[in-house]
Order: C-alpha cells, then structure tokens, then sequence
C-alpha cells in the first residue's frame, strides 16, 4: 500500500503545509501589522477585507499550523529512535549533539527575531530525549496531562488572582511599557541597535506570556503525541482513516468556532471558571484541526495524483529549517527600516496574497537546489556541524 512505502514524503509534505501556515502567522509580526494603532489599520489598502481574513486566520491558521510542527517534531525524533534502536547510546549523544547546535540556531535567530521557535523546540527536545523510555501505552495519557497542565495555573489565577486593570488594547498586540508609536520608530525606521534593543523587549514579553498560556508544557506535549503517533504505526495507518478525519475536524471547527466567538484569549490569566473551559476547548480545537489538517494531505497523497499535486509542499518539507529561517529574512528585509522599510503599509489581503508569493518562490527555490544538493544549505550545514567535517552534499 503507498501509505506505508512513502511514509517519509507524506510527512514532508505535511510539514511542508506547516510551513506555509506558519509563514502566513508570521509575516503579520515582521510586516508590523500586529502592532500598529488600529486607526492606522483601518487607513490600510483593503482594510474592508480585513475583518474577514482575521477571522480565516484565527478559525484557520491560528495555533494549528504551530501544532503540526510541534507534532512533527517529536514523530521526526520517534522515528529516528525506532531506525536506531540497535545503535543505542551513540544516536543518543548524536542526537543530543544536534539538540545542542539546534539551540544555538534558535539562540542567534532569536536575537533577530523574537517570534523564534526554535530555542525554545531545543531545550524541548533534551526534555524529550530524557522522557523516550516511556512505554508506548502511556504515551499518549502523559501527552494529554502535559496538553492539559497549563489549565493548573488557570484555574488557581480565577480563584486567587487579583486581576490589574488591563492595557487599553490599541493594537492586535499591545504592551504595557511601548507604545506603537516606539515600535514603528525601532523596527519600521530604526536602524540595527534599535531593532536589537526592541527585539530584546519582545522576547521578554514573548516568554512572559508562556506563563497564561502554557506554552512550554503544551509544546512537549505535543512533541510527546508526535512521538507516540511515530512509535504507533500512526503515519503508516491510522492517519488514512475517514472517520477519525471526520471525528478530528468536527471537534476542531466547532470548538474553534466556540473560542473565537467568545473571544478567548490564553495568553491572559482566566478571570472564571467559564473562561478557564473556554481556554482548553481553543487547545482542544488547535490540536484536533491539526490533527485533520495531517489526515487530510495524507489522503491526498495516497490519491492518484496526490504525490504530484502536493510536491510542492514536499519540497519545503525537504528543506524546512532551511526554508522557515529564510522566511525570516525576507520579511525583515521588506518591513523593517533596515530593510525596504515597508512596515505598518500593508493590510491582510495584501498580507496572504504576499505570504503566497513569498512560498512560490521558495518552492522554486527549493525545487532548483535540489536539483544540484541533497539537502538544503542550512540542513547541510547542521548535519556538518554534527559530524564534526563537511558533509558531502552534492548530486553526483
């Protein structure tokens, strides 16, 4: 059956799709549009189509695309152990190698862009390696508690917090100690000190709000399914199957729809018991409309002409560490004052239309590389780093 001998294609491709998504969440952070007054949103090109695609966004991209990522991650490292079980202890410490100069990675990116991932995905990921002994039956209960764990601290914040009077919400993000008006000037006109300094402020802020919404313990939880679905036989079987596709997108579009009706934010402590529901129902319908999301292009790959159809995704998934910090590097050259300098003048249609263009491109990109290479350059050059010599790359 094509479903178990192009295992590996589906899961690029899939990660691929990611990477689309996670581009789409992006670009609103690089481009300005996040933290821009709202007066001045509404002056944008477009701006009547605005409403509509913020709400496709948090219906359809918001945390879903992240989810897939993350659960990809931990199959990536579930299939790699079951591969090397025989080699034991030496994949252990290899694997920790690259853990290691996968965090410096995220350190460095981090410094130019606090929206970074990868940081924090490596001190994850020694968590997780310390964790894989965990007998594959208990997998998936200790996944769901981490899933859950934040709604802990949520519940305790409705019985015992002392809510402060909040921020006046100017922005779709808005801080407490910078106004709109300092981040224009650091990343719109500034030069490279301002933007530093600034993106120093946002990644306090950033990991500030992974106390509320429980970032740290959701995305080991996730990596955690991840390697519980690899280690099951998962990707091989059960991702075909139409009725856990229909039982996933039901539960992810209705609880969706549920949170974003209610405006449900889990970046902010609950104020009731009411509220505390409502943050594990948004979790809920990420994770289960990730989980669709999977189904979906697995189905399509096994199709006829699915390979084919969906190559262009496979060539990303192929080169996604390679492609995901490209992206960073577009967006700020074209938004920040370093760049071209077009922060806070684009609306959301503008935006996705944008974000499409960008990922064509960088599925030529990938496409015309790989022509010549086996792996894409950053890929490359962390398996090089690893092996402690240069890797052969090149086609023959």
């Amino acid at each position: 059956m094509k479903a178990s001998t192009s295992r590996i294609h589906v899961i690029d491709a899939i990660r691929g799709f990611a990477v689309l998504g996670i581009l789409i969440a992006n670009i609103q952070s690089w481009s300005g549009y996040k933290f821009i007054p709202f007066d001045v949103v509404a002056t944008l090109p477009y701006f009547h189509l605005d409403a509509l695609f913020l709400q496709l966004h948090e219906i359809l991209v918001d945390g879903k695309f992240y989810a897939i990522f993350s659960i990809l991650f931990g199959a990536g490292f579930g299939i790699q152990y079951e591969r090397n079980r025989e080699k034991g202890p030496a994949f252990i410490s290899k694997y920790r190698k690259r853990t290691g100069l996968l965090l410096i990675f995220g350190i460095v990116h981090t410094l130019c862009w606090s929206g970074d991932i990868l940081g924090l995905y490596a001190l994850l990921a020694f968590v997780l390696v310390m964790l894989r002994k965990i007998a594959v039956q208990h997998l998936l209960p200790v996944a769901v508690a981490l899933l859950l764990f934040f709604l802990l601290p949520q519940v305790l914040a409705s019985v015992f917090y002392e809510h402060p009077a909040g921020v006046a919400k100017v922005a779709l993000k808005t801080f407490p100690d910078a106004t709109p008006l300092e981040l224009t000037a650091s990343f719109g006109t500034g030069g490279w000190a301002d933007v530093l300094r600034m993106n120093l402020h946002n990644i306090y802020w950033r990991w500030h709000d992974f106390l509320p919404n429980g970032r740290i313990s959701r995305v080991l939880g996730l990596f955690l399914l991840g390697f519980y679905l690899a280690r099951s036989g998962y990707f091989t079987s059960g991702i075909y199957s139409k009725s856990r596709l229909a039982v996933f997108l039901s539960i992810g579009i209705l609880a969706t729809a549920t949170a974003v009706s209610t405006d449900t934010n889990i970046t902010q402590w609950a104020v009731s018991s009411q509220d505390v529901i409502l943050k594990g129902v948004l979790v809920l319908g990420q994770i289960c409309q990730a989980m669709a999301y999977m189904s979906m292009l697995a189905m399509i790959y096994a199709s006829t002409r699915g390979e084919s159809l969906l190559s262009p995704f496979t060539l990303i998934g192929r080169m996604a560490f390679t492609s995901y910090l490209l992206q960073t590097v577009i967006g700020m050259t074209l938004f920040y004052g370093v760049g071209f300098g077009y922060w806070g003048s684009m609306g959301l249609a503008q935006l996705w239309l944008l974000a499409l263009l960008i990922y064509t491109l960088q599925v030529l990109f990938c496409a015309l590389w790989l022509k010549f290479y086996q792996k894409g350059p950053v890929e490359w050059l962390w398996a090089s780093l690893t092996a402690g010599r240069m890797a052969a790359n090149r086609r023959s």
